[in-house]
């Protein structure tokens, strides 16, 4: 197996976050619940009851 990977001259790269997906918990530093953390903390608003309280805790 080759130790490095090669890419076309052409090839793009990219990436993407989005805040929901990344920021983690609400309580850092002082912060509080947004707008849509109370939304999603809100029984019977959220399908499935998903919160994003489980992310990626980028903010960390």
């Amino acid at each position: 197996m080759p130790s490095t990977i090669e890419f076309p001259a052409e090839f793009l790269w990219g990436a993407a976050t989005s805040a929901y997906q990344i920021e983690g918990s609400p309580l850092a530093d002082g912060a509080g619940p947004s707008i849509w953390q109370r939304f999603a903390h809100t029984p019977g608003l959220i399908r499935d009851g998903e919160t994003g309280d489980v992310a990626c805790d980028h903010y960390r």
